[in-house]
C-alpha cells in the first residue's frame, strides 16, 4: 500500500518516429499506378474491339423482325459470309444448300425453300415466329468473329 502523500513518478513518453509524409510518394506507388492505368486501358480497348466485332450480330437481331422469306435468306447469307470464306459461300447457290448450314428444323427449311423468290413469299404467323426464334438462337450460338 502506498503511504499518504506518495505519488507515482510521471512516466516518460517513449520517443516516437516522425509521422510519414504523404507526398512525395515512393517510386513503387508510381509504378503500381501506371500498371493499373495500363490494365484499365487494355481492358477498355478489348471491350471496344469486341463491341465493334459483334456489330454484325446486333444488326442481324434487328433484321429478324423482317417478314419475307427473301429477307431471311439474305440475312442467312450475310451471316454465313461473316463466318465462312466468300469462295465457299458462293458455291451454295440453292436455298437448300444455304439452309443446310443453319439449325432450322426440316419443316421450316422446306417452307423457306418453297417460298424463296416467289411472288407470295410470306409465311403464316406461327411459322414466322418459329423462324425468328430459331434464327435468334442460332445467332446467339455463333462464335465471336
Amino acid at each position: 500500500m502506498l503511504a499518504k502523500g506518495f505519488s507515482t513518478p510521471a512516466l516518460q513518453h517513449p520517443a516516437l518516429p516522425e509521422s510519414a509524409a504523404w507526398f512525395p510518394l515512393p517510386p513503387g506507388w508510381y509504378v503500381l499506378g501506371s500498371l493499373l492505368l495500363l490494365a484499365i486501358a487494355i481492358s477498355a480497348i478489348g471491350r471496344l474491339a469486341r463491341y465493334r466485332r459483334n456489330r454484325w450480330r446486333r444488326e442481324a437481331r434487328r433484321q429478324l423482325a423482317e417478314q419475307t422469306v427473301d429477307s431471311w435468306m439474305t440475312l442467312i447469307k450475310r451471316v454465313l459470309l461473316v463466318h465462312h470464306p466468300r469462295s465457299k459461300v458462293s458455291q451454295w447457290q440453292t436455298p437448300g444448300q444455304l439452309l443446310a448450314q443453319t439449325p432450322l428444323d426440316e419443316e421450316l427449311r422446306a417452307a423457306l425453300s418453297l417460298r424463296y423468290c416467289q411472288p407470295e413469299n410470306q409465311l403464316d404467323r406461327a411459322l414466322q415466329q418459329r423462324v425468328a426464334g430459331q434464327l435468334g438462337r442460332w445467332l446467339e450460338s455463333l462464335p465471336d468473329v
